[in-house]
């Protein structure tokens, strides 16, 4: 650990390479580093000496994947699953380690966004054009980040160009697919910003086929598609040698079609979210300071057009929306060159807006917690601890600790505890009607076992974890008969998890390998729609000006529903295929196929997975 932190952000990239007892001059690191990682303990470390599973994208990563989403980097993550109920704009979960698809917090920039009253964020609505990098953490985290982190922490940091520096492309694809994207990096040595925005569109395809076990869906013998659109700006201004103010904002908006039974409701859903980031950075002699201030709103709402003109009626649209107001206070202090502290303070207020009474429609919360790092020769130490405090529901106090044994240089061994929780969200507590004010938070403890290898052609990393999570929040009738959310369920999670990399020749091999046996407790059932066995393999061969790629995705079967242990999904493979033909060193030309032998597969009952499709982009970078 001889890292002076002078950004906690890595939107800004500002740290000194000398000892924690000397100041420096900032400098830019580069973003594409992938041995870097700043997410799994709030202050940038050696992602080898991370006592923690984490995997990285950097923006060359996500050029070469080709995703039209976020879930098409998450699902090459060993301990990710993937469930998606129609195109890449459609309805997206992400269960990381078993648990439930709440239970990974996301931020953007450092920045908590998402639904409070779905509480969970939607991952369709992030556009992937606008990444510069993503940090996925796996493991509890509430001890660093609160709410949310059981089963880990995703981090996506928006583009980031120097001054000069630009990009932009065109893509087009089946299913009547066009996406424009643009990147421009400007200022100066001591200001620097970029400014990213995108916009696409699709017909889609009918995403919804019943097989009559829901009278809420029907098949509407139509293509549902989207249109999106994003801008974001971000960037630093280093005032002086001490002082840099860092800024970071984006607003995001769609449209997406789906199918559903107009008889009950809409068919198509509009959302609208922004943020907006202001974080100061003081580096003085011996002490980093951060103070950063955001606001963010998420909202989503229903076109009832159909319904009214099918029923007689005149509802108006049902309209969900989070205002979120946060501020985050830090303070970095290194006690010797092997050895640091971080403390903060965090609150943030949450109001929603709906048509709908909510019972209560605000709540602030608060949290204190301090973190530490200690080296004694070959062990690494790591521990914290945060105290958090969420509306009027019962405070949590979470913890995490770690030891680690590093071998050599290239071989590294941890141990390591923690406690997580999940807050209720608006839906849960206040929902008219149905929402039940005495819920308590769903907790979790896990335990988990790592070893990490590298050298400069192999590595790997193998993890094993047992999670326990009580008082999970489920439908069940209440002492007058009537249903609501109550915690009534438990579930035990053990998994093992294996990633290798080779670099061989000029081949670039990964190997991602999941075994999750997620049991609720209350049933003896596994959880719905986690399957039991996944892997993935991705090669790449560069010769000269073209790099191939070839990916092979492989999931288990899984149970659809919880209530309906029986209805399994089969297990299924699926195989792209990938080119990248860079005509100079400025223009590049793109071409995938995604499920190249047409294989018909569900993640989602009554949902069919994407038939085979194409992309081809035109990529210019100056």
């Amino acid at each position: 650990m001889n890292k002076t932190i002078i950004a906690l952000s890595i939107s800004s990239l500002l740290y000194s390479s000398l000892s924690f007892a000397e100041q420096t001059s900032p400098t830019t690191i580069d973003k594409a580093d992938e041995t870097i990682v700043i997410t799994a303990n709030r202050s940038i470390q050696d992602k080898f000496d991370t006592l923690a599973s984490v995997n990285i994208f950097t923006r060359e990563n996500i050029e070469q994947i080709q995703p039209l989403s976020i879930s098409d980097l998450l699902g090459r993550v060993a301990g990710i699953s993937i469930n998606t109920q129609g195109t890449s704009a459609h309805k997206t979960s992400a269960f990381v380690r078993g648990t439930n698809s709440d239970h990974v917090l996301v931020l953007v920039n450092g920045v908590r966004i998402g639904s409070a009253t779905l509480g969970s964020k939607s991952l369709a609505s992030i556009p992937v054009q606008l990444v510069e990098r993503v940090e996925v953490i796996k493991g509890p985290r509430a001890a660093l980040w609160g709410s949310d982190a059981i089963g880990g922490v995703i981090q996506i940091f928006t583009r980031d160009l120097a001054a000069g520096e630009g990009q932009v492309g065109i893509k087009v694809g089946s299913d009547s697919l066009y996406q424009g994207y643009g990147a421009l990096g400007f200022g100066n040595k001591e200001h620097g910003y970029t400014l990213s925005a995108t916009a696409e569109k699709s017909d889609g395809f009918d995403v919804v086929v019943p097989d009559g076990s829901s009278q809420y869906t029907v098949d509407q013998n139509d293509d549902d598609g989207y249109d999106r659109q994003s801008i974001a700006l971000s960037g630093t201004s280093q005032f002086t040698q001490a002082y840099a103010l860092e800024l970071n904002t984006q607003y995001d908006q769609g449209t997406t079609e789906f199918d559903a039974n107009t008889k009950y409701g809409g068919d198509e859903t509009t959302y609208e979210n922004y943020h907006f980031l202001l974080r100061n950075h003081l580096q003085l002699e011996q002490v980093y300071l951060q103070l950063g201030l955001s606001t963010s709103e998420d909202s989503t709402e229903d076109n009832y057009s159909k319904y009214n003109s099918q029923n007689s009626a005149s509802n108006a649209n049902s309209l969900f929306t989070t205002n979120r107001e946060q501020v985050t206070a830090l303070a970095q202090l290194p006690l010797a060159d092997s050895s640091e502290i971080t403390a903060g303070f965090e609150w943030y207020t949450e109001s929603i807006e709906s048509n709908k009474e909510y019972d209560e429609t605000d709540r602030d919360a608060n949290a204190v917690f301090v973190t530490g790092r200690h080296d004694i020769e070959q062990v690494k130490l790591e521990a914290s601890v945060r105290y958090d405090k969420v509306g009027d529901i019962d405070s949590e106090t979470t913890y995490q600790v770690a030891a680690g044994y590093q071998v050599n240089d290239q071989l590294l061994f941890s141990l390591s505890h923690g406690t997580a929780f999940k807050a209720p969200s608006f839906n849960d507590l206040y929902y008219p009607w149905q929402g039940n004010p005495d819920l308590i938070s769903e907790t979790a403890d896990t335990s988990e076992f790592l070893a990490r290898f590298q050298n400069d052609t192999l590595s790997a990393e193998v993890s094993i974890y047992q999670s326990d999570i009580d008082n999970l929040i489920e439908w069940a009738p209440t002492a007058s008969g009537a249903y609501k959310p109550s915690n009534v369920a438990k579930a035990k999670i053990l998994g093992a998890e294996a990633t290798f990399t080779a670099a061989i020749y000029n081949t670039n091999n990964t190997l991602t390998l999941s075994h999750v046996d997620a049991e609720d407790k209350t049933t003896d059932h596994q959880l719905a729609r986690r399957p039991n066995f996944s892997a993935n393999y991705n090669f790449v061969y560069s010769l000269k000006q073209f790099d191939f790629t070839f990916d092979v995705d492989y999931q288990g079967s899984r149970y659809d529903g919880a209530n309906d242990p029986v209805k399994t999904l089969k297990a299924f493979t699926l195989l792209d295929v990938g080119l990248n033909y860079r005509l100079n060193n400025q223009v590049s030309l793109l071409a995938k196929v995604t499920n190249l032998t047409d294989k018909d597969y569900q993640t989602s009952s009554e949902y069919p997975g994407s038939e085979r499709g194409y992309t081809l982009t035109v990529d210019y970078k100056f």
